[in-house]
């Protein structure tokens, strides 16, 4: 309700202490978001900053990925950083984060490292982001329909930003449901078998997360 209103001080203690107190997930991620977003301010960047290193040894996804999220971004009094944010995102997604693959997909597509001895890689890219979105991150598969849509950093391919807008689009991404509108007013081919091939995944993530919580 806080975050909802905009009195981030207050939204930010609330998760802070249920992330670092509870190990709540749903707190650690809500902090990422605010991280994200940019309502933090430079103290409590560097608050957050000292807790999730402090835990980022113990196979804490949030963690790993927060930390590589700050060196990406330089936040606060933290350093730019592609190599460091690259080696914090590999660590989140091996703890099943997996908005962390969007988030190396994008420094290999974009060429983000260029300046710090980073190569853009475009193969490497697409590898990170189709991972993503096969394991279920909406932001992975928003992200990449949208690359094969330009066409500017990766060849355009309609057929296949089709298919990777309407998965983003069934896991409840609304800029990616915004785009495919457009897409389809735009391009007036017949993409049936991207719809049923979006709709077949979704549902493959949607039972592989079900078996998880039984499990």
């Amino acid at each position: 309700m806080n975050l909802n209103k905009g009195r981030y001080e207050a939204a930010f203690e609330i998760f802070y202490d249920l992330a670092t107190n509870d190990l709540d997930q749903e707190a650690q991620f809500a902090l990422t978001k605010m991280c994200f977003d940019g309502h933090l301010d430079a103290e409590q960047i560097s608050k957050l900053f000292a807790w999730v290193n402090s835990n980022s040894s113990l196979g804490n996804g949030y963690a790993h990925f927060n930390v590589g999220l700050m060196h990406e971004r330089g936040m606060g009094e933290i350093k730019q950083s592609y190599k460091t944010a690259i080696e914090y995102y590999e660590k989140a997604i091996k703890e099943e984060v997996l908005d962390a693959y969007c988030n190396l997909g994008n420094i290999y597509a974009l060429g983000l490292g260029e300046a710090q001895g980073i190569k853009r890689d475009t193969p490497k890219a697409v590898s990170y982001l189709a991972r993503g979105a096969k394991e279920g991150s909406r932001q992975a598969a928003y992200t990449l329909g949208c690359l094969y849509e330009k066409g500017e950093y990766i060849p355009q391919d309609h057929k296949k930003a089709c298919y990777y807008l309407v998965l983003a689009t069934l896991a409840g991404h609304e800029q990616a449901h915004r785009v495919l509108i457009m897409f389809q007013h735009a391009n007036k081919g017949n993409f049936n078998l991207e719809f049923d091939a979006a709709e077949a995944q979704y549902g493959k993530i949607q039972n592989m997360r079900r078996l998880y919580k039984c499990l």
